[in-house]
C-alpha cells in the first residue's frame, strides 16, 4: 500500500519539523511505503527564505543559513520525500491518483487565521476520492473556532474524507458542530516514536534551564525564570530565538540538537505546543506561559493528562513553591500517556486498512 503525507514539511520549525518526521517514521515501521508530498506553497517559500536575505540586518544571515540547512538535511536523512515538488496547488493534480491513502496533518494545517491562509489542497481537494482514500491524521484549526466564509467549501471537502482524526477538542468541535462529521481526537505524531536515535547530546557544562519561547519574555516571567535558576543554580539556555536573560544561545541548533537538549535539560520553560510535548516525553520538570493563540493545544493536552497547574500565571499571583515547581507525578501522567499513545496508533491504522486493530500485538510500541 502507498501512502502520501501532506503536511508542514517545509519548515524552519522544530516542531513541524519533527511532527513530520514522526508520522512518516511511524508508518514506516508499520511496513507502508510511504511518503511525504513536497508541497512547498510559494508565499510560504518566501516566508521563510525571507529571513535569510540580508536587509537591515545582515548578521542574521549567519544565524538563519545555518538553521534552515540542517532542518532541510535532518528532513532529508529521516524521511522520503515525493519524486516531485510543486509550489502551487495546480501542480499537486499530478498525485490525484498516485497514492491508495492521502493523510493530511499533523499541525495546524487547516487553521485559517495564519498567515498561510485557507490552502484547499491541505483539505486534499487534488485527491480523486474514486481511487484514493482520504483521511487525516491530528489536523488541527488551531486558533480557528469558525469557518465563517469557508464553511461551505470546508463542509464539502470534509464530507469525502473516510476518517478524520483531530488533534484537539476545538478541531474536533468545528468537524462535529460545523462540518456535521464525526471527528475523533488523537495525540500528535511526536508521541508515535521514541528518540533515541534522533537526538545529540548537548555540549553544555553543569545542570541548565532551558527555554524555548517564541515571544518576548514579560517582566514577571523572566523574574520566575531568573529566580528558579539562581535558587538551583542552573545556567539559563535558549534554543531558537535568543533571549537577554540566557548565559547561552543556540539559535541554529538541528532538530537532533534541540531534541537532545530536552534529553538533558534540569528544567524546561516554554510557551509551545512541541516545547509542552517534548517536556513530556523526557519526563522534565517544566512550565508553560500561554499566549493567547497557543491556549486551544496547549491546555487541551495538559487537561487530558491532569497537569493544568503547569500553566503558571505569575501576573498578580504569588509565585508557585519550589515543591509544586518540580513535583510531577510522571507515573500518573505515563499510564494516561500510554493509553492513548496505542489508542491514536490504532485509529491511524484503522483508517489506513479499514480494519478493526483489536490485537495490540499489530501495533508496534
Amino acid at each position: 500500500m502507498k501512502i502520501g503525507i501532506l503536511t508542514f514539511h517545509h519548515v524552519t520549525n522544530y516542531g513541524a519539523t519533527l511532527q513530520a518526521c514522526a508520522l512518516w517514521t511511524f508508518l514506516n515501521s508499520q511496513g507502508y511505503d510511504v511518503e511525504i508530498i513536497d508541497y512547498r506553497p510559494l508565499k510560504i517559500v518566501w516566508k521563510y527564505l525571507r529571513p535569510l536575505i540580508p536587509l537591515k540586518q545582515p548578521e542574521k544571515i549567519l544565524v538563519n543559513i545555518p538553521r534552515a540547512w540542517k532542518m532541510r538535511r535532518f528532513l532529508l536523512s529521516h524521511v522520503k520525500l515525493s519524486p516531485k515538488k510543486f509550489y502551487d496547488k495546480k501542480g499537486l493534480e499530478y498525485y490525484r491518483d498516485k497514492y491508495d491513502v492521502v493523510i493530511c496533518g499533523s499541525d495546524q494545517i487547516w487553521c485559517l487565521d495564519s498567515f498561510r491562509g485557507f490552502d484547499s489542497a491541505f483539505f486534499l481537494d487534488f485527491v480523486s476520492k474514486e481511487t484514493t482514500r482520504k483521511i487525516s491524521y491530528a489536523a488541527s484549526f488551531g486558533n480557528t473556532v469558525k469557518l465563517g466564509k469557508y464553511h461551505e467549501t470546508i463542509r464539502n471537502l470534509i464530507d469525502q474524507f473516510q476518517t478524520i482524526l483531530v488533534r484537539d477538542s476545538n478541531s474536533a468541535n468545528i468537524i462535529n458542530n460545523e462540518c456535521n462529521q464525526k471527528a475523533i481526537k488523537v495525540l500528535d505524531p511526536t508521541f508515535l516514536i521514541k528518540y533515541d536515535a534522533i537526538k545529540t547530546p548537548p555540549k553544555i557544562q553543569g545542570k541548565y534551564l532551558l527555554l524555548y519561547f517564541h515571544a518576548e519574555i514579560e517582566p514577571e516571567e523572566e523574574e520566575f525564570i531568573k529566580s528558579l535558576a539562581k535558587s538551583e543554580n542552573l545556567t539559563i539556555v535558549s534554543v531558537d530565538q535568543p533571549k537577554k536573560i540566557a548565559q547561552i544561545n543556540l539559535e541554529s541548533a538541528s532538530p537532533k540538537e534541540w531534541v537532545g537538549l530536552y534529553s538533558e535539560a534540569s528544567y524546561i520553560v516554554t510557551n509551545t505546543f512541541h516545547g509542552t510535548i517534548f517536556s513530556l516525553l523526557f519526563q522534565k520538570p517544566f512550565n508553560v506561559f500561554l499566549r493567547s493563540d497557543k491556549q486551544n493545544k496547549v491546555t487541551d493536552l495538559l487537561r487530558d493528562l491532569n497537569l493544568e497547574n503547569r500553566i503558571f500565571s505569575v501576573k498578580g499571583k504569588p509565585q508557585p513553591s519550589q515543591e509544586e515547581i518540580f513535583d510531577i507525578d510522571y507515573e500518573s501522567v505515563s499510564k494516561i500517556l500510554e493509553s492513548k499513545i496505542l489508542e491514536s496508533k490504532q485509529h491511524l491504522l484503522q483508517a489506513i486498512s479499514l480494519e478493526t486493530v483489536d490485537d495490540r500485538n499489530k501495533v508496534v510500541m
